[in-house]
């Protein structure tokens, strides 16, 4: 799925997996009109968007760092049961994993999930910079790029996202002898930062509940998912318009830590919040990419709605600003075939 991805693009913009899972499993009235809209909901995952390139060169900052595994404890899955799936493309329960997400793990401590090993390697160690995920990827041999595995787990408790990556970290140490380090290098990062204040951005009532107007929810009548398989939610959320590369997204409650841990998640390069805005925001923004995939049906009408650079800067006020920093570069070490339950 990932490799859809071009190696040289400089954005890439990664929606919710919920998005995707509904896009995938959706009707149509031809199966050239479903093959569409699959081929449409994996590009979501990898669509490049030429960044501007009068983004300017600021001091050095630190990068975020990525979560390392406990040395003094490991934790475990009480029972986890790891096998290859026959149900390609039809991911599970990968909204839960996604890194600059904050689902909580699911009351009583039972996972089930259908993915592929990037998606366990970016939550257990945390890459939130797509340039790192994509090195990590690129350094997997080809059977653990492309293969499917369907994992069964359960822990005892309730236990936090945070120690449900440790668990994870085991499991991949486990099953399928996974070592990884993290190296410091110099390079690049972007921070978010505030062009133009209270353009877009609303602060989020305290105990409000997520939902959006009437009117924004009918403005676009073709939207997938729509808004009846997907209600608006707390969180960050990608939603398609058109089959012109033209999409939505919507942010309710959320930090501006998790808006830039986002679009971290798409550019080459990993994202710095410097907007100095506390609290929780809601932002609703419509945005366009810059190429479609072959066979795309452009029969719907286009909106012309600008790319993201433009769309973050005119519809909420934000802006992309290239920095030099110390960043961490993940190193995977081994990876084994999967060893039997």
């Amino acid at each position: 799925m990932l490799r859809l991805l071009r190696a040289n693009a400089p954005w890439a913009i990664v929606p919710t997996m919920a998005a995707l899972s509904v896009a995938l499993r959706s009707k149509s009235k031809s199966s050239s009109r479903c093959n569409q809209y699959r081929t449409f909901a994996l590009l979501t995952l990898s669509i490049a968007i030429a960044f501007p390139a009068f983004a300017q060169l600021q001091p050095p900052e630190t990068a975020p760092t990525v979560h390392k595994a406990s040395t003094t404890s490991k934790l475990t899955f009480d029972a986890a049961s790891v096998r290859p799936s026959s149900e390609e493309f039809v991911p599970r329960g990968v909204d839960f994993l996604t890194p600059a997400g904050d689902t909580a793990p699911p009351q009583g401590g039972l996972f089930s999930w259908n993915i592929q090993l990037t998606w366990l390697i970016n939550f257990a160690y945390d890459l939130r910079s797509s340039q790192m995920r994509r090195e990590a990827r690129q350094a997997l041999p080809k059977w653990a790029q492309d293969d499917w595995f369907t994992i069964d787990a359960r822990a005892e408790g309730n236990p936090t996202r945070d120690q449900v990556r440790e668990m994870v970290r085991s499991l991949l140490e486990d099953r399928f002898q996974f070592a990884a380090h993290v190296a410091k290098s110099e390079g690049q990062v972007y921070a978010l930062v505030v062009a133009k204040p209270g353009l877009g951005l609303k602060q989020h009532p305290e105990g409000a509940p997520c939902t959006l107007s009437q009117t924004l929810i009918d403005q676009y009548p073709n939207i997938n998912p729509s808004y009846k398989a997907v209600p608006p939610h707390c969180g960050v959320f990608n939603r398609q318009l058109n089959h012109h590369g033209e999409y939505r997204f919507e942010m309710l409650n959320v930090t501006m830590q998790q808006v830039a841990d986002t679009l971290g998640l798409g550019l080459p390069l990993g994202v710095l919040d410097k907007t100095g805005l506390t609290g929780r925001y809601d932002a609703i923004f419509g945005f366009a990419v810059d190429q479609l995939p072959p066979n795309a049906d452009t029969s719907e009408d286009e909106i012309g709605l600008p790319p993201i650079p433009i769309a973050l800067e005119k519809q909420l006020g934000l802006k992309l600003v290239k920095q030099n920093a110390t960043v961490d570069a993940f190193v995977i070490d081994h990876i084994g075939s999967l060893s039997e339950n």
